[in-house]
């Protein structure tokens, strides 16, 4: 009787898990759709909707990682404690990530293309590459020529495109200074004798005015360490490029190496998790300089977190339930 009630408890607790991720992915969609739309003549949205949207982000990181760490104290998961550990170290990096980046831009007004919380994002990408190869690489993956050509084609398609919506293809911006747009801008601009009588002291006031646009006034070394990352700018895209490529790739095995099976379908929700966080780093690279916080793309940075953790719940429901019946059965 007790332990009928504990694998009643077990598999309610499995499935209650599931259901907040469902419920939490619904909320976040629906807050998007209801207030992330900009008002006519406004160019950010409120403080409020960006504190809302990045407490999804980071709750949804945070359930993930904690999922994750769980699978990896567990001595009957399946799929290796170390994969696990790797995983729950990508997620918990990422909400680290995605706090600075709050912090970087919404707070403390500063550019957040290059930030502190991009050296937890590259800490996140190396824990999901390291922790999807574990799980891949010690299968006997037996794939026929079709399944190849389709890792192949998934991969190519995603490098591509991960190459051209940063370096090969023109950006909004760079169609903004094109010759009749820069012709339109000249004979818009104020003349030169206008340009001049500006004063000094209001220009140094409108640049003070820009680094504390945020809720807050940045910090010293904050606004120090702005300036010193803002030459790296090109270099960090370049490695963000690199991870997604490697996580596309990577995904693109682990769908195709799961497909079917006992164990296949917390794996197939990892590949997802990782296509899902592939779109929105290559919607974000799409809009460049026009970047603005808030986009409903943004959404899948959630749903990437919530697929990681309902993969990692699954995994090890499933996991418990395999080890006791092996035990039966001996």
């Amino acid at each position: 009787m007790t332990q009928s009630s504990n694998k009643a408890s077990k598999a309610s607790s499995g499935q209650s898990t599931l259901m907040l991720c469902l419920g939490w992915g619904i909320v976040s969609i629906i807050f998007f759709l209801l207030f992330g739309a900009l008002a006519p003549g406004e160019d950010a949205r409120p403080d409020w909707f960006l504190i809302s949207i990045n407490f999804l982000e980071i709750f949804a990181f945070l359930l993930a990682a904690f999922l994750c760490f769980r699978n990896s104290s567990s001595s009957q998961i399946i799929s290796g404690r170390t994969v696990w550990l790797a995983l729950g170290v990508g997620m918990l990096t990422y909400a680290a990530g995605t706090v600075f980046f709050f912090l970087w831009g919404t707070v403390w007004g500063l550019d957040p293309s290059v930030s502190m919380g991009d050296g937890f994002y590259f800490i996140s990408y190396m824990g999901m590459v390291v922790g999807m190869l574990l799980a891949a690489l010690p299968r006997r993956i037996d794939l026929s020529l079709p399944q190849w050509g389709t890792i192949v084609a998934i991969g190519a398609v995603g490098i591509v495109l991960a190459c051209g919506l940063n370096f090969g293809w023109p950006s909004a911006s760079a169609q903004l200074l094109s010759p009749p747009a820069m012709a339109a801008e000249i004979a818009q601009a104020p003349t030169e004798p206008e340009a001049i009588v500006v004063p000094v002291e209001n220009a140094a006031a409108e640049a003070e005015a820009e680094i504390v646009a945020g809720l807050l006034p940045a910090p010293g070394w904050a606004q120090a360490l702005d300036a010193a990352l803002e030459r790296f700018a090109d270099p960090v895209a370049l490695i963000y490029v690199v991870l997604d490529c490697f996580l596309v790739v990577i995904a693109a095995a682990l769908l195709v190496a799961f497909w079917g099976g006992r164990f296949s379908q917390s794996w197939q929700l990892i590949a997802i998790a990782t296509f899902c966080l592939y779109i929105a780093d290559m919607a974000f690279a799409a809009v460049g300089d026009n970047y603005i916080e808030g986009a409903l793309w943004e959404v899948f940075w959630i749903l990437s977190a919530l697929f990681f953790a309902a993969g990692a719940s699954i995994e090890y429901n499933v996991s418990k339930r395999s080890r006791r019946g092996s035990r039966r059965r001996a």
